[in-house]
């Protein structure tokens, strides 16, 4: 797993999270809910464990000890997670092909 730690600036001035790419807030936002709505009712597995290639990109909130993070395979989102809550999900092998 890779993992990228960058702060940029962000268009949105209600936004008090930091994201390690050149996304926006909101478009991190838009990729971490699109990653839950592509694996509504789908099984989880009990334990997560990221994908072995995935590049990890996380979202930090400034106002509490939380983040959020993205993993992608090839620029295709495969997971997605609030570590800190236990909260993963994974989209299965056959919706990213």
């Amino acid at each position: 797993m890779h993992t990228r730690n960058v702060n940029v600036k962000t268009a949105a001035q209600e936004s008090t999270g930091r994201c390690d790419s050149n996304l926006t807030v909101a478009q991190f936002m838009d990729l971490f809910c699109w990653v839950l709505a592509a694996t509504e009712g789908e099984p989880q597995p009990a334990i997560f464990t990221p994908p072995a290639a995935a590049t990890e990109l996380t979202l930090i909130n400034d106002d509490c000890p939380d983040y959020i993070s993205v993993w992608f395979i090839d620029g295709r989102p495969v997971a997605a997670a609030m570590p800190l809550d236990n909260f993963h999900r994974v989209i299965s092998s056959s919706q990213t092909k």
